[in-house]
C-alpha cells in the first residue's frame, strides 16, 4: 500500500485528483459506479450537482468505507434540499491514511496520518421547456474548498464543478465535468498543482416490472480523462462502468455492477424516511473494498 501512496505523491499533478474519483455511496458502489444520471439529491454533491433538483425533499446523508483491510478510510456527511424547481446542498468529505509507513531502503523512518478533505456547496436549477412536457433539463454546480495534509506538508486548493441531466422518461442522460475551471492546489512549501477535469457520462433507463412488483433500472457511464493516465479503454482514455437494480416496492433493492474491469453488488432498504445502501467490490490485487452509506428524508 505504501508504494501505491508513493507512486500518488511522486506524480504529482498527473495524479493529484485522485482522491477525489471515488465512489461514494453504498448504492454507487453496489452498481460499479454508474451514477451521473442516478444520484439522490443528497448524494449529488459526490456524483453530478445537476441531481440535486431532480427530486423534492431535504435529506441528510452519511457515508463510511473501508478498504484494503482499512489502510484507507472515506467518509462523507452532506445535507441538501429541493422543490424540483432549485436545490441546494452542503458536503463535506474525507479520506484518510493512518499510520502510514515511510521508510527509506525498507527501513522504516517514520509514521503519520495523512488526511484529504473537501467541502462542496451545490446549486441546481431546473430549465423549462413549456408548460406541460414529460422532459426537463437540469442544471447544477460545486464550488467547492480542499485541503490536504501529507507528510511534505500541507495545501489548500479551490475549484468548481458542473453537472447536466437531461430526463425524457423513461431515459436519463448526464454529464459530470469534475474541476471543471482546473482545480489549483497551493502547497505550504511554494509548490502547485494542477488538478485536471475528468468528464463523467452517463445514462440510466427505467424498465417497470410490474410483475415482479417492481422495476428495474440499467446503467452504464464513462470516465474520460485529458491525461495519458492508464485506463481500462485505454484507446479513448476512458474508464467502463455498467450497472442494474432491481427495486422491489420501493423498499427493498438488489444491485451487480462492473466498475472499470471489477464486479460489484449490493443492496438497499428503505424503512420509512431511512434508507441504507451497501455496496462491495472485489479487485484481484488490492482485495474487498466495501462501503455503506444511509439517508434520512423531513
Amino acid at each position: 500500500m505504501f508504494l501505491l501512496l508513493s507512486f500518488l505523491v511522486s506524480f504529482g499533478a498527473k495524479y493529484a485528483g485522485e482522491f477525489l474519483d471515488l465512489p461514494v455511496s453504498g448504492r454507487a458502489q453496489a452498481m460499479g459506479g454508474a451514477y451521473v444520471t442516478l444520484a439522490r439529491i443528497s448524494e449529488s454533491p459526490f456524483w453530478n450537482p445537476a441531481c440535486i433538483v431532480r427530486e423534492e425533499g431535504k435529506q441528510i446523508f452519511l457515508f463510511h468505507s473501508e478498504s484494503f483491510g482499512g489502510i484507507i478510510n472515506y467518509n462523507a456527511v452532506s445535507s441538501a434540499m429541493s422543490d424540483k424547481t432549485q436545490g441546494l446542498g452542503l458536503a463535506l468529505y474525507q479520506v484518510s491514511y493512518p499510520d502510514i509507513i515511510f521508510t527509506n531502503d525498507s527501513v522504516a523512518l517514520d509514521t503519520a496520518n495523512v488526511d484529504d478533505w473537501v467541502l462542496y456547496f451545490t446549486y441546481g436549477k431546473k430549465v423549462k421547456f413549456g408548460e406541460v412536457t414529460t422532459s426537463y433539463l437540469y442544471l447544477g454546480a460545486n464550488v467547492k474548498t480542499i485541503y490536504r495534509r501529507w507528510q511534505e506538508g500541507s495545501a489548500y486548493g479551490f475549484g468548481i464543478d458542473g453537472g447536466v441531466l437531461y430526463n425524457f422518461y423513461p431515459f436519463s442522460v448526464g454529464l459530470y465535468i469534475e474541476n471543471l475551471t482546473t482545480t489549483l492546489l497551493f502547497w505550504n512549501a511554494g509548490t502547485r498543482e494542477f488538478i485536471v477535469p475528468l468528464l463523467k457520462m452517463g445514462i440510466s433507463y427505467e424498465v417497470p416490472a410490474e410483475r415482479f412488483s417492481g422495476k428495474f433500472i440499467l446503467a452504464g457511464g464513462l470516465d474520460t480523462n485529458i491525461e495519458n493516465k492508464i485506463t481500462k479503454l485505454d484507446a479513448i482514455k476512458s474508464d467502463p462502468h455498467i450497472g442494474v437494480e432491481y427495486v422491489y416496492e420501493d423498499r427493498f433493492a438488489v444491485r451487480v455492477g462492473w466498475d472499470k474491469g471489477d464486479m460489484s453488488f449490493g443492496a438497499g432498504i428503505k424503512l420509512g424516511s431511512l434508507t441504507v445502501d451497501y455496496g462491495q467490490s472485489y479487485h484481484p490485487q488490492l482485495g474487498t473494498n466495501s462501503r455503506l452509506s444511509g439517508s434520512v428524508e423531513f
